[in-house]
């Protein structure tokens, strides 16, 4: 099998009755588990299927390997962030009393500081699968929204809100995130960790042109 089929048939069964969506999220939860617990080394599909209360053969009618549990966890959690995030970004743009930039950082900060051992494996099977493209895809949606409500998100700029410097700020931001992650860093979740974040979005755009 190509390496393109390989990405490509990651997932064998599209879940989308309740029950199977059910199995999955056994199946992903079993996985989250195991790396939290005992961490990447412990993990192999007949111990996922042990954990989870199913067979071996049932964990394979969704997923070939363990690989692919990884890679779809990933994209759960891709999808998760992005919704968390512009969530906070539309609830700002709507008139919340709390700093815009602020929002949308805590929504991040929240994402990244919930189960790292198995978010960061799930990231790094994404990333070795050749489907880093996926992370960026997500990012750019957010830029493009921050671009596209500038004046509400970022009612204290003197720079303009331009696709480059849009792009350096939202890269510079989630390579910090996936840092801290990468790291274990104690300073994730921590208020001072927040503020420096939304210190860095703010004066990033009230800069000189």
């Amino acid at each position: 099998m190509s390496r393109q089929a390989q990405i490509i048939d990651l997932t064998r069964r599209k879940p989308r009755q309740v029950r199977a969506l059910d199995t999955v999220e056994v199946i992903f939860e079993a996985t989250a588990r195991i790396l939290q617990r005992e961490g990447p080394a412990a993990l192999n599909t007949n111990y996922i299927a042990e954990r989870a209360g199913i067979s071996v053969g049932t964990l394979y009618q969704y997923f070939r390997n363990k690989e692919a549990i990884l890679v779809a966890m990933a994209r759960r959690e891709i999808a998760t962030d992005e919704a968390a995030v512009i969530k906070a970004m539309s609830e700002a743009a709507e008139g919340s009393d709390i700093d815009p930039v602020r929002l949308a950082i805590r929504a991040l900060i929240t994402a990244y500081g919930k189960r790292r051992v198995a978010r960061r494996a799930a990231f790094e099977a994404l990333v070795s699968e050749g489907l880093g493209n996926e992370l960026a895809k997500s990012v750019q949606k957010i830029a493009q929204m921050l671009g596209e409500r500038s004046d509400r998100l970022l009612p204290a700029r003197t720079r303009p809100v331009t696709p480059t410097n849009l792009f350096v700020i939202t890269r510079a931001v989630s390579g910090i995130m996936r840092a801290a992650s990468q790291e274990e860093s104690p300073l994730l979740g921590t208020p001072e960790f927040e503020d420096e974040l939304v210190h860095l979005v703010q004066a990033y755009f009230a800069g000189s042109s």
